[in-house]
């Protein structure tokens, strides 16, 4: 039995819950990259820039599973994608206070504050506004969410590359030749 809130965007849901799925088991590999690193810094690291990236592929995961499961409703979905908005941007506004907050060797980088707090939080805005749309079954509600997931998930891509290439010339070498 087909959900026919969802009719026709089943190979969406599919597409961008695996993509989010592969992305978080690719974290962990990136994770190993802080090996060897002082480890108060490796924990605020985390908690600011890793940690952010996992939660927003998993709510990209979680709203894509639900949206294939037969049963939902308009307004569990609704519920459930308010929930993550509302969530998504408070962690998103505490992310963006955070960054300068932390304690760096170096000026606060306003491309991360922008990037891994206040850009994700407007997506979860947009998410919330979403929610109550789908509640209210407005027309353009699903356009609305495809739009908020594909936003949340690239922007993910984007930190996590910006990640990488941040952690791995850094990366000491874990053996000798």
């Amino acid at each position: 039995m087909r959900n026919p809130m969802f009719e026709g965007w089943d190979e969406f849901y599919f597409m961008t819950g695996s993509s989010a799925a592969a992305l978080i088991g690719l974290l962990f590999v990136v994770a190993t990259l802080t090996a060897g690193r002082d480890r108060a810094t490796i924990e605020t690291g985390a908690k600011l820039f890793m940690t952010p990236l996992v939660c927003h592929f998993g709510a990209v995961l979680v709203l894509s599973a639900a949206a294939l499961v037969p049963s939902i409703t308009p307004t569990a979905y609704a519920l459930l994608s308010g929930a993550m908005a509302v969530t998504g941007a408070g962690f998103g506004v505490w992310i963006a206070i955070g960054i300068p907050r932390a304690p760096y060797e170096r000026e606060v980088d306003w491309f991360d504050v922008w990037w891994y707090g206040i850009i994700p939080a407007v997506i979860y805005a947009l998410l919330g506004v979403t929610a109550a749309a789908i509640g209210a079954r407005a027309e353009w509600a699903l356009v609305a969410l495809a739009v908020a997931q594909m936003a949340l998930l690239l922007t993910t891509i984007h930190n996590a590359w910006d990640l990488v290439t941040y952690l791995a010339p850094r990366a000491e070498p874990t053996g000798k030749s």
